[in-house]
C-alpha cells in the first residue's frame, strides 16, 4: 500500500506542430472555481486559503519549470511576453482538503485530499497572440496506505502517522501536481530531440491514458 499519495497525467494532448524551445514561460495563477473547492473554510478564510493555494502553486510551478525547461515567472499584470515565450495557464477542477487527522489515525482512504488540475500550454506569436500548443490533465491524492489504527504494528502505525503529516495534505499534491505538469512539458520537448537541463522526471500516467489524440491548431487571441 507504500507510495499511494500520487498525482499521475490523466490526460495530455499536444499540437503536431514542431515545437521551438521557449525563450522564457509566464506561469499564471490558475483559476479555482467555488464549485471546485471541498475545504473546511468560509467567508474571509476561505478566500485567503483559495489565494495562497494559487500563489503557492504558481511558484512550485514556476520553479520546476525553470529547473527543468526555461525560466519561469508569474504572469503578473501589465507584463507583455514576448514572442516564442510560453504561457502556462489553467484551473483546478477539484481540491478536497480531506482530513489529516483520518488520514494519520484510520488511513487507507479515510480523510484522503483529491486535486485535480486542467493545464493549457500557449506559445506567444507575433503582435502577442497566442497559439495553444497542449492541455494536460493531471490527477491525484492522497491517500490510501494504513494509519495509526489500521497499522499491522503499533509503533508501525505511530511512524505511518508522521510520515502522513509531512507527505499528505494540499501543499504536498500541490507539489506533485507541477512536478507531473513540468514533466509532461519536458518529456514532449525531449522526444522531439531537444536537451534539458536538471534530473530527468517520468510521467507518471493512469493506464487509461491514451496518447494517440493532439491538439488542433487554435485560435490566434491577443495576450491581455
Amino acid at each position: 500500500m507504500a507510495g499511494c499519495a500520487s498525482v499521475s497525467v490523466k490526460e495530455d494532448k499536444w499540437s503536431q506542430d514542431r515545437l521551438a524551445m521557449p525563450t522564457r514561460v509566464y506561469v499564471a495563477d490558475f483559476e479555482v472555481p467555488a464549485d471546485a473547492l471541498d475545504v473546511d473554510r468560509a467567508g474571509p478564510e476561505l478566500e485567503d486559503f483559495r489565494q495562497t493555494v494559487l500563489k503557492n502553486f504558481t511558484n512550485e510551478l514556476c520553479e520546476r519549470i525553470s529547473e527543468r525547461i526555461a525560466p519561469a515567472v508569474p504572469l503578473t499584470k501589465g507584463l507583455r511576453p514576448s514572442k516564442g515565450a510560453w504561457i502556462v495557464e489553467g484551473r483546478f477542477l477539484r481540491l478536497n482538503q480531506g482530513s489529516r487527522l483520518l488520514r494519520s489515525v484510520v488511513g487507507l482512504g479515510a480523510g484522503g485530499t483529491k486535486m485535480e488540475a486542467r493545464t493549457t500550454v500557449s506559445v506567444v506569436g507575433a503582435r502577442g497572440t497566442r497559439r495553444m500548443i497542449a492541455e494536460i490533465e493531471t490527477t491525484g491524492g492522497s491517500n490510501a496506505e494504513p494509519g495509526m489504527l489500521t497499522f499491522p504494528t503499533p509503533i508501525g502505525g505511530g511512524i505511518r502517522a508522521l510520515v502522513s503529516l509531512a507527505k499528505t495534505g494540499v501543499t504536498a499534491d500541490q507539489k506533485r501536481t507541477a512536478r507531473m505538469i513540468t514533466a509532461a512539458m519536458a518529456e514532449k520537448l525531449e522526444t522531439q530531440g531537444y536537451a534539458l537541463r536538471g534530473t530527468k522526471e517520468r510521467v507518471k500516467r493512469l493506464e487509461s491514458q491514451d496518447t494517440s489524440p493532439q491538439v488542433q491548431p487554435a485560435n490566434r487571441r491577443a495576450v491581455p
